[in-house]
């Protein structure tokens, strides 16, 4: 039998693994906009296309209403996530978001550099899914994240 560790570990053993994770992703993005610079919006970009790739989301053609369905049902496994499409923007809505509780955790001000990158890489997954780029702005940062991506060139 294989014993599994997973189902040994404390709370102080996940909490130790929180805070490990937090410092890895802040020094991550704090690295990357020194060696990118300006140009880290579009890197987060990248990495969301080529992340769509490997979701298991198949579109017969590109669908900008089911991919952000299918994009919501992909992410609702670790996140409360939902989103809906107003004309050519979808709004998206994360309750409890895990990129929050890293930044509070590492004293960042909430909408920051982290955020951001995490913003753009769901606009890179949904550029690739809807073969149109988008743009995100934040509507709101708190308890609960509102985020906007406006696409170029939907079509509706």
């Amino acid at each position: 039998m294989i014993e599994s560790i997973e189902l040994t570990q404390s709370m102080e053993d996940h909490h130790k693994a929180f805070v490990e994770v937090s410092f890895l992703l802040d020094m991550f993005v704090d690295t990357i906009g020194v060696f990118v610079g300006k140009s880290t919006p579009s890197l987060a970009v990248a990495a969301g296309r080529k992340m769509a790739k490997n979701m298991p989301i198949y579109l017969d053609e590109p669908d900008a209403a089911k991919a952000l369905i299918e994009m919501v049902r992909v992410f609702s496994e670790g996140f409360d996530i939902t989103g809906n499409f107003e004309g050519k923007e979808a709004l998206i809505s994360i309750d409890g978001c895990p990129i929050r509780s890293v930044c509070l955790e590492r004293g960042h001000e909430l909408d920051g550099s982290i955020c951001q990158m995490f913003h753009y890489y769901l606009a890179g997954i949904m550029a690739e899914l809807t073969g149109s780029p988008a743009r995100p702005t934040t509507i709101e940062a708190g308890d609960k994240c509102h985020f906007k991506l406006a696409f170029s060139g939907l079509n509706t």
